[in-house]
């Protein structure tokens, strides 16, 4: 996966853009893995930094067969306080 990370310009709130592989990567541990990035901590600390699971706010075998059955979908949701916005290849999560 590639990431670019940018903020506003104060500085406190930003978003994370991420390009990913859906042969590689599935799209739900993609989603976890930019929500990583914008909380900045590891994959695995995810659920505690936000005190909640992808799982609690999506069904991550859905999303993974929704996303992958073509390269055309378009698909956002929220997990905690950020909006998560998945378009072909690329998955940004923004402050909401």
């Amino acid at each position: 996966m590639q990431g670019d990370v940018w903020g506003g310009n104060d500085g406190d709130s930003g978003s994370v853009r991420e390009e990913y592989d859906c042969s590689v990567t599935r799209p739900s541990i993609a989603v976890i893995d930019a929500v990583a990035h914008a909380e900045d901590v590891e994959i695995t600390d995810v659920s505690d930094a936000l005190d909640t699971t992808l799982f609690d706010q999506v069904d991550p075998d859905a999303l993974d067969a929704l996303v992958s059955s073509s390269d055309h979908v378009s698909v956002a949701f929220s997990v905690d306080d950020y909006e998560v916005q998945i378009e072909g290849d690329e998955i940004v999560v923004s402050d909401e």
